[in-house]
């Protein structure tokens, strides 16, 4: 038996607005500079991309992604400081909350061993 854990935070509505889908788009938009690149390296389409980081900037109340506009490139993005610092504390979050949550399902895997024995020698 292993452990598998989806960790989800969600808004007052109960909709899922920050989870590993959105951590890996925001980490590749600061690889890619642009939201649009890194939608499609994904294989997200650019609109659902867009809708994960408004629902996450909407709870948040905060913004996540500088926008360029205009100028001869017009688009690109990169992550505001404040994203960055909030996806080092979501990291350290889910890495404690796993951590914690595999140490509980050692023990639990345990004493389901230690029963499945002792039914075995009745």
């Amino acid at each position: 038996m292993e452990l598998s854990t989806k960790l989800y935070i969600l808004s007052d509505k109960g909709q899922k607005f920050m989870g590993a889908g959105v951590l890996w788009l925001l980490e590749r938009v600061e690889e890619t500079g642009s939201l649009l690149s890194a939608s499609r390296s994904m294989g997200l389409s650019y609109t659902k991309a867009r809708a994960m980081l408004e629902a996450l900037e909407e709870n948040l109340g905060r913004a996540v992604l500088d926008r360029k506009k205009g100028g001869a490139e017009r688009s690109g993005a990169t992550l505001t400081p404040f994203a960055k610092e909030y996806i080092s504390l979501y990291r350290d979050f889910q890495s404690e909350v796993k951590a914690d949550a595999q140490k509980k399902f050692e023990a639990f895997s345990s004493s389901v061993s230690k029963l499945m024995e002792e039914k075995d020698e009745h």
